[in-house]
């Protein structure tokens, strides 16, 4: 398994986005007729990556935001920031890879046990955490994550962070990136990704099978497949 080549068919020059890409704002339907319960949990607390390195935090500070969010209604709470988390969760791998433009990130794995740990310190250590490695680009594993985000639309309290490689997804980019996914829209088969790279991207969607194939793909730092991760948290 390797990282495909970014779309050929693309202008390296004037083209941002593949011709599969809709960008929410030009495609908003689905989100005016659909509960969509994901999105408008995330939405109030979407922000952009504070390092070129940063995805993995940003995505992480998005969703443990969103399950504290009825906490943060007492006069003096704060939000969650990235420096915050960073700073709370006390990782020396999470700061070496995500503080500084040049870090590395980190891997699909190594963000579960950080994501763990951020829940953990803000009184929600009754989540569930769980990091699916996309080793294979099968049918099986593909309606496993077909599943998993009907899921998310059905019920509160369940986000996945997909973890992909940008060529793949976006027809450029030859790297890896993290964000949290918004809303799975199943009769057009497409998913709503919150990019939290903000200072280029905004919210788009991409055909499901084009977000798998960027899942299905290997982690040059670690060698380690990508894939997501889901949270469940408690029924309230």
């Amino acid at each position: 398994m390797s990282n495909p080549a970014p779309d050929a068919d693309l202008d390296p020059v004037n083209d941002k986005y593949a011709p599969w890409v809709s960008l929410l704002r030009e495609d908003s339907d689905y989100l005016r007729r659909a509960p969509a319960p994901a999105y408008w949990a995330l939405a109030p607390f979407y922000v952009g990556q504070i390092t070129e390195t940063a995805c993995s935090l940003a995505s992480a500070v998005m969703v443990v935001n969103a399950g504290r969010a009825d906490r943060t209604r007492s006069a003096g709470t704060k939000l969650i920031t990235q420096p915050s988390l960073l700073e709370a969760v006390g990782s020396g791998l999470w700061h070496a890879g995500v503080a500084n433009d040049d870090g590395h990130g980190v891997g699909l794995l190594q963000l579960q046990d950080l994501l763990a740990a951020s829940f953990g310190l803000h009184d929600m250590a009754s989540a569930t955490i769980e990091a699916v490695p996309v080793a294979h680009h099968t049918v099986e594993v593909l309606a496993r994550f077909r599943a998993v985000l009907q899921a998310c639309e059905a019920a509160p309290g369940q986000f996945v962070i997909a973890n992909y490689y940008m060529g793949a997804v976006l027809g450029r980019g030859d790297y890896g990136h993290f964000s949290p996914v918004g809303a799975y829209d199943a009769a057009r088969d497409r998913v709503l990704i919150l990019d939290v790279y903000r200072v280029e991207f905004e919210p788009y969607w991409v055909p499901a099978e084009r977000l798998f194939e960027g899942m299905a793909t290997i982690n040059r730092a670690d060698g380690e497949p990508r894939g997501y991760l889901t949270v469940r948290l408690p029924a309230s």
